[in-house]
């Protein structure tokens, strides 16, 4: 077994759904992989003291004349709670078991647990356990997707009649899978980008106690981002701040926030940190106002009385603002806007072009890039990124034999895409002059899944991509070192339950993806950042293959073998199936979105 080291500490409540409409449709996959579904993205939280005390939720305790199989299965569900360094489980172990047993650090979850009798006497057990890794839980709350299979064992001797787990136990912990999706949930914490543009999700998952857990959230925010994303983002906490004293309610509805060691913050940085705060608890449900006090004093004297979310809305995370110009499809090579129930040519040349095998449009509706059949004679490379202000001329940034559809990055000044292999970056500088291309070091996304990068899309906030390799679906973070060299780290399967056959992704928002499969069994699938498992979305009335797809948070829009269909909402309720796209039906049309 994996050894984890760290003390987890309680944590509580539900999570907000990341995009109702589609969670509303969706059924957790069972049978992509083969594998249990599970959730994926966190961790238990060091605990202040590991003073025992009772146990805070509903878990298993011992019962009189418990069989030694029954006993250990216990003994992992109650692993679940790490309250009091694990108090719950401990009640399984003799005391020179509990007095020797490491728990701390991350832990590992296991689900399809079998237990196997290895060796039996009148007074002892040995008993094998295996189970299905399907995550590592680390101690900072953050969940890694894994897999294969996870073998331990446990042994046992009847202590005043009763079987108590005895002897050396591996350091960490297990957790059985179902106990964990009913005792943890995801919260996300918020940092900014380098820029300070764009907060970006940090999920972590929380034991869920049924107590206030304002303070822990804040806690967690205030120690920094995790490992993985680290290198993506900043935060406007220095060292030394802390959380004095506990979230308190004030009497007039909101929450009083005492910090320490900001004095040197400037009014940039104060405003900053203040949306971390806000938003880190609004999205995890705690109202506002916001009074946030520092060092004795308002963070900031104009909003004494309470910030509010909209003093900071520039900065929401979840805000899904999109450009007016909607679905464009490319249609027999061209680029057509699709515009009252009628397919009209884009002006400029990509609109009247017959060579366009691919196209994105930045969020501001302002810029193109499109990948297209170079016609010039042979050996010429056989494709090119063509770039240009939407409706006008475009200029050729690349050529090669395979390109990849380009992506944006938060902005129309950044463009990602992967020329024969290689991903680059392109940038313009603040005259508008495009730079020379950068090349990103992908070698954590080689390590991850071998074959060629076949899609690869920047999420909104520029902090993650999203990337098809091999068929396999991988999420990594985007590093950019002090020399400004850029790579991608933290690279991971995208989900446990999801092997190979994507074909097409999309971010929908800035912590879900959305993929597209070479399958008629669940051809279309929804992914989350935090960790948890694939989910499948409707698919009655798709006639695969699905080759294409493309979304935001309000609508999907997928190729199949007829044309394209979306799927959405009609009069604020869930559609309960795909529909036509008319004037792309019968066409072989691929939906291009405002990414």
């Amino acid at each position: 077994m994996s050894e984890h080291r760290g003390d987890p500490r309680p944590s509580v409540t539900a999570r907000r759904p990341r995009w109702t409409l589609l969670i509303l449709l969706c059924a957790v996959i069972t049978g992509i992989t083969g594998c249990v579904s599970i959730p994926t993205s966190s961790s238990p939280q060091p605990i202040g003291s590991l003073e025992r005390r009772a146990p805070a939720v509903n878990v298993p305790t011992p019962r009189p004349g418990m069989d030694p199989e029954s006993l250990v299965r216990d003994f992992l569900k109650a692993t679940a709670n790490p309250s009091s360094g694990h108090l719950a489980a401990r009640q399984y172990l003799t005391r020179s078991a509990s007095d020797a047993w490491d728990d701390r650090g991350g832990a590992l979850i296991l689900g399809q647990i079998n237990v196997l009798t290895d060796a039996r006497t009148d007074s002892t057990f040995t008993a094998r356990i295996i189970g299905d890794n399907a995550g590592t839980l680390q101690s900072n709350g953050h969940l890694v997707p894994a897999t294969g299979r996870v073998e331990s064992r446990l042994s046992m001797v009847l202590v005043d009649g009763q079987w108590r787990i005895d002897g050396a136990l591996p350091s960490g912990v297990m957790i059985d899978r179902t106990q964990f999706t009913s005792s943890y949930r995801p919260r996300d914490l918020f940092y900014p980008n380098a820029s300070g543009e764009y907060l970006v999700a940090d999920p972590r998952w929380l034991y869920s106690t049924g107590e206030d857990f304002s303070d822990q959230l804040v806690d967690l925010l205030v120690a920094g981002p995790s490992d993985e994303l680290a290198r993506a983002v900043v935060t406007e906490f220095p060292a030394g701040a802390a959380l004095r004293g506990s979230i308190e309610t004030t009497p007039t509805g909101g929450v009083r926030i005492e910090l320490t060691g900001l004095s040197s913050l400037a009014e940039r940085n104060r405003t900053l940190l203040a949306a971390q705060l806000i938003w880190t608890l609004n999205k995890s449900d705690v109202p506002g106002p916001f009074v946030i006090d520092a060092d004795g004093a308002p963070l900031n004297d104009r909003y004494s009385s309470g910030w509010r979310t909209t003093d900071v809305a520039s900065l929401d995370p979840t805000d899904a603002t999109q450009s007016s110009l909607g679905l464009h499809v490319i249609r027999a090579g061209a680029l057509d806007r699709v515009e009252g129930g009628r397919l009209v040519p884009v002006a400029g040349p990509l609109g009247t072009s017959n060579a366009l095998l691919s196209a994105t449009i930045s969020t501001d509706g302002g810029r193109v890039a499109a990948v297209a059949r170079n016609n010039a004679p042979q050996p010429a490379p056989a494709q090119a990124l063509q770039v240009g202000d939407y409706g006008a001329a475009t200029t050729t940034m690349a050529t090669g034999t395979v390109i990849s559809r380009p992506s944006f990055g938060p902005d129309r000044d950044t463009i990602w895409a992967v020329v024969d292999g290689r991903v680059l970056r392109w940038a313009r500088d603040a005259t508008g002059t495009a730079q020379a291309p950068v090349v990103v070091d992908s070698d954590a996304v080689s390590s991850v899944a071998r074959g060629v990068i076949t899609e690869l899309r920047v999420s909104r906030d520029g902090a993650r991509v999203a990337a098809i390799v091999g068929g396999k679906t991988v999420l990594a973070v985007i590093s950019t070192a002090a020399d400004g060299a850029v790579s991608l780290t933290g690279a991971r399967d995208a989900a446990f339950n999801i092997a190979g056959q994507a074909v097409s992704l999309d971010w929908i928002s800035g912590d879900t993806v959305v993929v597209a499969r070479n399958t008629s069994d669940t051809p279309v699938v929804q992914v989350s950042i935090d960790g948890t498992p694939a989910v499948g979305l409707l698919s009655g009335n798709l006639t695969p293959p699905v080759t294409a797809v493309v979304g935001d948070t309000s609508t999907l829009y997928a190729a199949d073998s007829r044309g394209i269909l979306q799927l959405g909402s009609t009069n604020g309720e869930p559609d309960q199936y795909w529909n036509e796209v008319a004037p792309t039906m019968g066409s072989q049309s691929i939906p291009v979105l405002p990414q």
